[in-house]
């Protein structure tokens, strides 16, 4: 074999080739980790509820094209049973919302009705608790109803916590596209007998 064998040149010309195509990719694989990252990390940081805007007791504020008012935040004790673990406490969270802008389904879109305590503890609603019938309805359901400008739509969510919790509890309402920016209402839950 000689130097100007054909051969030769392309298995040199193939080497440099795969030896270029390793070099790109150690350049471009973390490059385009960093940009999935990245787009991921942001949808996980504004996705989330971080910026609070409390609302005195009694008082009510916009959110998502409504105004949002908490009725009523109640607790009782429950006794334990099958699905009620050991010192929980039964809480109930009413709002009526006066809709201002018809497009609910989307303003209310990713509807989240939730309870946090001062330690930045979050408790979601439960369906354990059996509510009696009322034309309160769950936040999504209430969402896809299709109220109109001008209605006022009552939402109502069950939840159970530790009884240890329960006094310093406040209710929130985050909805997906005013994400990072929520409710929390500082009326604390009255109990009941």
């Amino acid at each position: 074999m000689n130097a100007r064998d054909p051969a030769v040149a392309r298995d040199a010309a193939e080497c440099r080739w795969r030896r270029r195509s390793l070099w790109l990719l150690v350049i471009l694989l973390p490059l385009a980790m960093a940009v999935v990252m990245h787009d991921s990390a942001r949808t996980w940081w504004s996705g989330r509820a971080r910026i609070a805007r409390e609302v005195p007791a009694g008082g009510q504020a916009d959110l998502g094209g409504a105004s949002w008012r908490l009725r009523a935040l109640r607790m009782a004790p429950l006794p334990a049973g099958k699905r009620i673990p050991e010192n929980a406490m039964g809480v109930v969270a009413e709002f009526a919302v006066q809709v201002r802008d018809a497009d609910v389904r989307k303003n209310w879109a990713g509807c989240e009705i939730a309870l946090e305590d001062g330690q930045g503890r979050r408790w979601m609603p439960t369906r354990v608790l059996p509510l009696p019938r009322s034309e309160a309805r769950e936040c999504v359901l209430a969402a896809g109803s299709g109220p109109k400008a001008g209605d006022t739509v009552r939402i109502r969510h069950a939840f159970l916590v530790p009884r240890d919790a329960a006094a310093a509890l406040r209710a929130t309402v985050a909805l997906g596209p005013q994400r990072p920016r929520y409710l929390r209402f500082t009326q604390p839950p009255t109990l009941v007998q």
